[in-house]
């Protein structure tokens, strides 16, 4: 195990605003989704050749930079929904280092949500995780979603304005649609973002430019808010 990179993520876990104290249940839990990952990646097409150390670093790390610029998002938020969460990110990480937060994972791929389903069995949170082979646009036409996610994430899916589109009917009032972007992308979809957002009635915002550990890269983040 790369020692160094896994205490890079230990520092930017803690930088988070999580709990130290947790730390150590989820180091183990990440570590065996890392196995699951590289057991299942081509059978599933789940992501291509990654090391251990870009695993922590661009993967974990990254799913979880959210809560550095935003550390009230899980605040009261009981139901979130990660669009397009392919192999489990944001989704998976998330519910590791949020105990109370229950997570509906939402892929159109069946291979890629079997994976998510069986990673969650194994790492003891399918009582949290829901998982849904379907397209968000589908979803919020169906009774059983729309209006009931306070968070709604998407991870490298689609450009904001179509993510915000299919999945604006998802959100319970007062809730956000948070999309990890990079700083190039933020400047260049916000305009198309703000008027999507204006046709019904959202606000948009960016947040602070969040630099991932050992030079991985930088994150930043477009927040769409319903009003309550």
């Amino acid at each position: 195990m790369s020692t160094t990179s896994l205490g890079q993520l230990r520092r930017f876990w803690e930088s988070c605003h999580l709990d130290a104290a947790g730390w150590a249940d989820a180091a183990d839990r990440f570590e065996r989704y890392r196995r699951l990952i590289l057991a299942h990646k081509d059978r599933a097409g789940l992501m291509g050749r990654v090391s251990e150390e870009d695993f922590h670093l661009k993967h974990l790390a990254d799913s979880l930079a959210v809560l550095a610029v935003w550390p009230d998002l899980p605040a009261g938020v009981a139901e979130l929904a990660d669009v397009g969460c392919g192999a489990g990110l944001p989704g998976i990480v998330l519910a590791v280092a949020i105990p109370e937060l229950r997570v509906t994972a939402i892929e159109s791929n069946r291979a890629k949500a079997d994976f998510v389903a069986m990673a969650a069995a194994e790492l003891h949170l399918a009582d949290r995780v829901e998982v849904v082979a379907r397209r968000s646009r589908e979803l919020a036409g169906d009774a059983r979603y729309a209006g009931r996610f306070g968070v709604v994430v998407a991870r490298a899916v689609a450009a904001a304005d179509k993510v915000t589109r299919d999945t604006r009917r998802l959100l319970a009032p007062g809730g956000s649609i948070v999309l990890y972007k990079t700083p190039a992308a933020v400047a260049e979809e916000m305009p198309l973002a703000a008027r999507e957002a204006g046709k019904y009635g959202l606000s948009v915002e960016a947040s602070d430019p969040v630099a991932l550990p050992g030079g991985a890269g930088t994150r930043q983040f477009l927040r769409i808010t319903r009003g309550t």
